[in-house]
């Protein structure tokens, strides 16, 4: 089998079982589909490794030993032992396990087949007619390069506009998809709802871009372009009803959540440190307050409800910080509260874009 051919089918299995359009990992399977031929002079990883070229070439014919679960299995003890001590490389040394197997299986579909099961002798070979059977350089391997290199755009464009998941929750359009997505990227990244529904409190449309902030019984809380905070779903409480939901994995943000404890504190004080630039705050949490009479909350039937006021008691759920500095940061307080953080330098929920009617 060609070399191109060899990149072409590591590459693109590399980038379809892990889910990347990264070109440095996708780059990294598809040359390590070469390596298997190290065991041939006239290769490319044999012309880039000669010593071990020639050595292998002496001692055992070509597809053999390099072309075997038992070199999967060598090169994935070694690869893997790297990253006991440098982690960060996990997705390379996947890439590298990935694009090796699957450069030496796929010359079990050439005409000379391979030793999969190496030391046995036994040629393993796909399918059982020789006729069918791929010849190096022939017009049928040139055809199946065109449909590997169609397979490869359609693999690489799936990848880079959100993977699979995503794009299967595009075509069902269900909180559940949305959810997968959200619970598999949320930590990393932002996550934006296109939502398509109308408002619980007058029926009225609503279409657009929403900010994922977190999960809520079935549905989410979610923000707008201009800060509002809604319950998007089906459950009751929802101020948006949502008739079709979709999402789609943004830009890097790391999610961190810390827990406070107070004790007479006053609140303004122990939220300024979170008050930084580049982070959306999200606060959550029950509280007994000195002063209930002088808070007054906005209460918007169309928005979800973050802030409460019940006797002394002030319930705080995904509300803003800047909201909750301005309608109660000057109360001492005592109790709980659980601080989200979402980190996105230079991202802020304009980027996010509502409409409605």
């Amino acid at each position: 089998m060609l070399g191109v051919s060899h990149l072409l089918i590591s590459g693109t299995a590399t980038s379809l079982l892990l889910g990347t359009a990264s070109p440095t990992i996708i780059a990294t399977g598809a040359i390590a589909g070469l390596l298997p031929d190290v065991d041939i002079s006239t290769s490319p990883a044999g012309q880039a490794f000669p010593w071990v070229s020639k050595y292998l070439e002496r001692r055992m014919p070509h597809r053999s030993c390099t072309h075997s679960l038992l070199a999967s299995l060598v090169i994935a003890i070694a690869s893997y032992s790297i990253t006991l001590f440098q982690p960060s490389f996990i997705n390379l040394v996947h890439a590298i396990n990935i694009g090796y197997f699957f450069g030496w299986f796929a010359d079990a579909f050439t005409r000379g087949g391979v030793q999969m099961f190496f030391p046995a002798r036994v040629k393993c070979v796909c399918p059982g007619n020789r006729n069918f059977r791929l010849r190096t350089g022939s017009n049928a391997e040139y055809f199946v390069l065109i449909v590997l290199m169609a397979i490869s755009l359609a693999v690489f464009n799936i990848n880079n506009s959100g993977g699979m998941l995503t794009q299967f929750n595009r075509l069902i359009a269900s909180s559940s998809g949305v959810e997968s997505i959200y619970n598999a990227s949320g930590a990393t990244n932002l996550i934006k709802a296109r939502i398509k529904g109308v408002r619980s409190g007058d029926r009225s449309k609503v279409e657009g871009d929403f900010l994922v902030i977190q999960t809520h019984g079935s549905g989410f809380i979610v923000q707008s372009g201009r800060g509002e905070i809604y319950k998007a779903g089906t459950e009751a409480g929802s101020q948006i009803i949502t008739e079709r939901i979709t999402a789609d994995v943004g830009k890097a943000a790391i999610t961190n959540i810390e827990s406070l404890s107070l004790e007479e504190e006053q609140l303004a004080e122990i939220l300024i440190p979170f008050n930084r630039v580049g982070a959306m705050v999200f606060i959550s949490g029950q509280l007994q307050i000195d002063d209930p009479e002088s808070i007054k909350p906005e209460y918007d039937p169309y928005q979800f409800p973050y802030i409460r006021v019940s006797g002394e008691s002030v319930s705080l759920e995904t509300a803003p910080l800047g909201k909750v500095m301005e309608k109660i940061g000057e109360q001492f307080a005592t109790g709980n509260l659980q601080i989200r953080i979402i980190n996105a330098q230079t991202t802020t929920t304009s980027d996010f874009k509502t409409q409605s009617n």
